[in-house]
């Protein structure tokens, strides 16, 4: 056995070039070295897997010229040269590199210190999936500008403290800004009516918390302190590239909306001839009075009128003077009845009241000065009323519709005396 220092000294070496071997092998980074002619010396294993071959010998001896897609090489070559003529390390270099399948994929190298005479080293790392990562985030990016500045709602994204940190043309509109920059940092809550500010942001503390997509009415406010009904919608959601949950806050003015449901659901409960609650208003609001009074003990009264000798005022004067004799007649009625009572034409010539918290004999006084009051109409006839008067009170457990009926018999009883 030859134990020589020389063949100890090659020894050493062996077992230390297998050490760094099995240590580079384990990187998910590649390594190499190349000769002055760019001939690779040295590939690890991770390198080999990245330009798309199975093993290190699949590479060495070979140019790393060969390995790059063709619409990289010049650049390519001419950063090689400069590299070997230089003293420091090169900054990185991203190329992207053709694959034993044809495929490519994007590299960046990272070189060391130029070796001596003109060798060279360094380290590769994949960024293909990365790079297809980036490109996905700036067309997400691009497609979240384009839907946002193209919505015709407001949209306002905070973070979760509350810093606006986007505001779209609409809400630049909506508030009356002229700029994005005046409301960036500012805290959403400034946007709401300030006695409105702390009920609203438990509503929204609430649905972040449950997961919930929150939607409300409230008054917001403009750069001018002037305000308006809004309607927002809130929900919290991950940025484009994950980092942060953001919130996401949609508003529109909904003032006219709202005034346009509440002439339709007064149309709807109205009397287009007298103004007085129609047959559906009467109902409705009856109905909510008689809950009340059968929740609370109280007492209401039902009157049914109907206007006496109306076929002969239309068929002698004409329907013009007869729809000014029921418009004579509700105007009689606001005169004589509270604001709390309820006033109704329900059908040609007839009329409902009810009055609330009061008793028969309460009602009997208001019909009393309400013929008065008619009396005071100026046509070429008397205008009057046959009535029936029907009390509500704990011990009659009656539905509306009980009360009317009943009231209604007692109306033609009335009107049969006369």
């Amino acid at each position: 056995m030859n134990d020589s220092p020389a063949n100890s000294d090659k020894d050493a070496v062996a077992r230390q070039y297998l050490d760094f071997s099995s240590f580079a092998d384990s990187l998910n980074d590649g390594l190499y070295v190349t000769d002055p002619d760019g001939i690779f010396t040295y590939v690890n294993t991770a390198l080999a897997r990245i330009i798309g071959h199975e093993k290190p010998d699949d590479i060495i001896g070979r140019s790393f010229m060969e390995f790059i897609e063709p619409s990289y090489k010049e650049v390519m070559r001419q950063r090689y040269q400069a590299y070997q003529h230089s003293s420091v390390p090169s900054s990185l270099i991203s190329v992207r590199v053709l694959r034993k399948d044809g495929s490519t994929g994007m590299i960046e190298i990272r070189p060391g210190i130029p070796g001596h005479p003109g060798f060279s080293r360094g380290v590769v790392r994949d960024i293909t999936e990365i790079r297809k990562t980036e490109i996905q985030l700036r067309e997400t990016e691009t497609l979240y500008q384009s839907v946002v500045e193209l919505s015709p709602d407001a949209i306002v994204l905070s973070s979760l403290e509350g810093a606006i940190l986007d505001f779209n043309k609409e809400a630049l509109k909506l508030f009356n800004y002229d700029l994005k920059e005046a409301v960036l940092g500012q805290w959403i809550g400034s946007f709401v009516e300030t006695s409105e500010q702390k009920a609203m942001e438990e509503l929204l503390v609430d649905a972040i918390q449950k997961g919930e997509q929150l939607y409300s009415e409230v008054t917001l406010v403009r750069s001018d302190d002037s305000t308006f009904l809004g309607e927002v919608s809130a929900k919290l959601l991950g940025t484009i590239n994950g980092e942060k949950p953001l919130l996401m806050i949609l508003a529109r003015d909904i003032t006219d909306r709202r005034a346009t449901e509440d002439q339709l659901r007064m149309l709807s409960v109205t009397d287009p001839l007298t103004k007085l609650f129609n047959r559906r208003g009467v109902t409705l609001a009856a109905e909510q009075e008689l809950r009340h009074a059968k929740r609370t003990g109280g007492v209401m009264t039902v009157m049914f009128m109907d206007l006496n000798g109306m076929k002969r005022i239309n068929d002698t004067y004409g329907h013009d003077l007869g729809d000014s004799v029921l418009v004579s007649v509700a105007q009689a009625m606001r005169e004589t009845f509270r604001d709390s009572d309820i006033i109704g034409r329900i059908g040609g010539d007839e009329f409902v009241v009810v009055a609330v918290n009061a008793s028969i004999h309460a009602a009997q006084l208001m019909i009393t000065r309400l013929r008065e009051n008619l009396k005071s109409c100026d046509y070429p006839f008397a205008v009057s009323l046959a009535c029936g008067v029907v009390e509500y009170g704990p011990e009659n457990d009656l539905s509306f519709a009980q009360l009317l009926k009943l009231a209604d018999g007692e109306m033609y009883k009335d009107k049969r005396q006369d």
